[in-house]
């Protein structure tokens, strides 16, 4: 009980802040120091292990569960001291800033979402300069994926993953493995369609495969770098009913609809992104050493997985309103709330 109590203490201050995530900031809530906050920081692994043991025991019931893999960069403006930070392309403002490239790998069932893995990318020239070898996107979300197996061995599980992890590679392993994946594809990739040698977007120029009327997508066989896969042409509208399409490729198969839903419903790994961005304070540990950052990481991950667990007892609707009612509560009641929670959950050991 007090080890459970240690670790959620973090989690649950980065909950209830309504400053900048720093120690000093944090102690504030308790009449602490920030030294004393900084110890309450757990190692990243143990943070993650209770994030999936609280996962397993929220979709122990669940036949089939979704594996979304996305990356996001948490903005270091003043980070000339943090290793680990360097300059990456943020295609929201069009132009490279300082930063960490974070990877995420998230289970959800569609409606809760949990995360289970956290992993850095680093800049080209960090990788130079450091001289060693670092895990590639690849590499990293290979083990997202082994890490999902190993804690749900007995539940169908489809990868989702965005066009960034289209890769050759990634692919590949995911079709030897005999893994479900659902990735987007770019529309410029050459595929072989009924032995004709085509780009994705031409498709669409062909007789019978644009959805049409009611039909929101269409389903067809193709070949990609010598892979049979399956390629699903999406048709959207938006707000202003603007038609649009977007492809998918798949390495099983299944319905139209159900190849659509399933990608669909990865936008829940692009909400932990936002929620802990904006109400957990992903990017506010100011400590220049990178461990501790991933550290810090680990933790505002493990509160995000609490708010799933509010979510679920209070059969609320969004993370936010988790967090609200959270904020009306005092430390010692939250920590003692969700340390009975996990008391009665059964530990795995990842």
């Amino acid at each position: 009980m007090l080890y459970t109590s240690t670790i959620l203490t973090y989690p649950i201050l980065t909950i209830l802040s309504t400053c900048k995530r720093s120690f000093e900031g944090m102690g504030l809530l308790i009449q602490k120091s920030g030294d004393t906050i900084r110890r309450l920081l757990h190692p990243a692994p143990e943070s993650l292990l209770v994030s999936r043991n609280l996962g397993q025991s929220m979709f122990k019931e669940k036949k089939k569960l979704l594996v979304g893999i996305d990356d996001t960069l948490i903005k270091k403006i003043h980070s000339q001291f943090m290793w680990g930070a360097g300059m990456f392309y943020d295609t929201k403002i069009g132009r490279c800033i300082m930063a960490y490239r974070l990877v995420i790998g998230v289970i959800t069932d569609g409606r809760f979402a949990i995360p289970i893995d956290c992993a850095y990318l680093f800049a080209k020239e960090l990788i130079d300069q450091a001289g060693q070898k670092f895990p590639t996107k690849d590499d990293v979300a290979k083990s997202f994926v082994e890490a999902a197996i190993k804690i749900f061995p007995r539940v169908k599980l489809i990868v989702v993953v965005d066009g960034l992890y289209t890769s050759v590679e990634f692919v590949k392993w995911c079709r030897l493995k005999n893994i479900a994946l659902e990735a987007r594809m770019h529309s410029n990739r050459i595929v072989y369609y009924k032995g004709k040698k085509i780009k994705v977007r031409d498709l669409l120029q062909m007789k019978g495969l644009r959805p049409v009327g009611r039909q929101m997508a269409r389903t067809i066989p193709v070949i990609w770098h010598n892979l049979d896969l399956e390629l699903t042409i999406v048709r959207r509208f938006d707000k202003k009913e603007n038609e649009s399409f977007v492809f998918q490729i798949a390495t099983y198969k299944a319905s139209p609809h159900e190849h659509a839903e399933n990608y669909k419903r990865r936008w829940k790994v692009e909400m932990v992104n936002r929620t802990t961005k904006q109400s957990i304070g992903l990017g506010d540990c100011f400590s220049r050493i990178l461990e501790t950052q991933y550290n810090h990481v680990a933790a505002v991950l493990l509160a995000y997985a609490l708010t799933q667990v509010k979510m679920k007892l209070y059969k609320l609707d969004t993370p936010e309103q988790a967090i609200r009612r959270c904020k009306k509560k005092k430390v010692d009641f939250l920590i003692n709330s969700f340390a009975r929670i996990l008391n009665n959950v059964q530990q795995f050991d990842a």
